[in-house]
């Protein structure tokens, strides 16, 4: 039996190696003219406007986060910011040192607040948390302009770098029109080599493809570290029964599609949150197999249903969320390339291919530019970029296991259950308890 395998090489050449051809190029023009505006305005100031900069609310959900969280916030509250920033704390019913850390915090600052959920209403995921601080948010100011009001989203370990990180997040929300904004992530925990390759991710794939589609689709994701929402924006989704969706495992790109399909613009902010990367080879199974699940949701719940088809949205904003939504086939059509490989090498059946061998390397390799251009751009040294990108060229396959494992959670209708993921940060553990009066609020 033979079977001819030009049809692969296609899906290949045009769903990723012309894909990956044009942000490149999109990326290297862009990053270009950046360069040249920013020569040409120098000296003036990126705060310069008649207009209040935006209140910014940083919500940072804490479950057990004793290692990670007093960093957090201190660097928060460290950062230039010519409006009002503030903090809450969401302790999610920890039962380490988080409470006591979030105590002292809130007591050192009066811009940290604490939301305390009982034990009837916490541990039910990221999404859930967020619902209720965020209608904790509207009920403690009522009268605050929504239209002019950020909610922000941090997880527990995330650190801003840049010292202008909210100064660029508040210039981009003096643009009325700009709904959400989502920044760039990197991993901390470079030193260690999984890590290493989890930051080669960020800092390549996610941060070209965030900057090409800010300047072209618009059809910019949101993830969980890094995000902003206006607040207008996350009333109006909560009228639909609650901003984020709390059976969503992947409730930041859920979001962040429900935002874009309601008509609001979302931009990528070229400013980094660090985070710190898993470091066992379970861990990532853990924290991916969600990913790929959450995926899936969202394939599931906005694209299978035709609710992105159906949109009034630009043609190419929708064209881009179709794909970037169904990227996930990828994976299986390189599962379903080796298997036909390995039927022909055991004489089971014939594969023909009227393609060269050289076309069909390139072909397959096609993402490694991208990868060698992003951690150039990311300044990562040349010596570590050596050994870094044919590393992860393996790596990236441990997507094909997680992906089989999200279908089969998908297939089989398994309850979504949210996997809280490993710290690493180690941090002196103050054995003095603080008591401090901290209203327990109920959902």
């Amino acid at each position: 039996m033979t079977i001819p395998t030009d049809f692969l090489t296609f899906f290949f050449l045009f769903y990723c190696v012309l894909y990956n051809l044009f942000l490149c190029l999109c990326f290297l023009v862009f990053q270009l003219f950046s360069r040249k505006g920013n020569r040409a305005g120098k000296g003036v100031a990126a705060t310069d406007s008649v207009k209040e900069p935006p209140i910014i609310t940083v919500m940072i959900p804490a479950l057990n986060e004793e290692q990670v969280l007093k960093e957090t916030v201190q660097r928060l509250l460290a950062l230039p910011y010519p409006g009002r920033l503030e903090i809450l704390i969401i302790d999610d019913y920890s039962d380490d040192n988080t409470a006591a850390i979030a105590d002292r915090l809130s007591l050192a600052s009066e811009r940290v607040y604490i939301l305390r959920r009982g034990p009837s209403c916490s541990r039910r995921g990221k999404g859930d948390a967020l619902n209720h601080a965020f209608s904790h948010l509207l009920a403690s100011f009522p009268k605050r302009d929504r239209e002019n009001w950020v909610i922000g989203v941090f997880d527990a370990d995330g650190r801003a770098v840049e010292d202008d990180f909210l100064i660029e997040v508040g210039r981009v929300f003096g643009d009325d029109s700009v709904a959400a904004a989502q920044c760039g992530v990197r991993i901390r925990n470079g030193h260690h080599l999984l890590a290493a390759l989890q930051d080669v991710e960020f800092a390549t794939f996610s941060f070209i493809t965030q900057t090409v589609r800010d300047r072209t689709s618009g059809a910019v994701a949101l993830g969980g570290n890094g995000q902003f929402i206006r607040a207008a924006v996350l009333n109006r989704l909560s009228q639909e029964g609650g901003c984020w969706d709390v059976s969503a495992l992947t409730e930041d790109l859920d979001i962040g599609v429900r935002i874009h399909l309601a008509g609001g613009r979302i931009r990528f902010i070229n400013r980094w949150v660090e985070q710190e990367g898993v470091e066992s080879f379970k861990a990532l199974f853990k924290q991916r197999h969600r990913w790929a699940w959450g995926t899936l949701q969202v394939f599931s719940k906005h694209l299978l249903s035709g609710r992105v088809f159906l949109a009034k949205l630009p043609l190419v904003k929708k064209l881009d969320l179709h794909y970037y939504l169904s990227f996930w086939i990828v994976p299986f059509v390189v599962l379903f390339s080796f298997l036909l490989s390995l039927l022909d090498l055991t004489g089971i059946l014939k594969i023909t291919n009227t393609f060269g061998v050289a076309f069909l390397l390139a072909n397959s390799f096609s993402f490694i530019p991208m990868m060698v251009l992003g951690l150039v751009w990311a300044k990562v040294p040349t010596h570590k970029i050596l050994y870094l990108v044919p590393l992860a060229v393996i790596y990236a396959y441990h997507w094909i296991p997680v992906l089989l494992a999200g279908l089969v959670s998908i297939l089989t209708h398994r309850q979504p259950h949210w996997v809280k993921t490993k710290r690493y940060a180690l941090v002196e553990m103050s054995t003095e308890k603080e008591t401090i009066a901290v209203e327990v609020i109920a959902k």
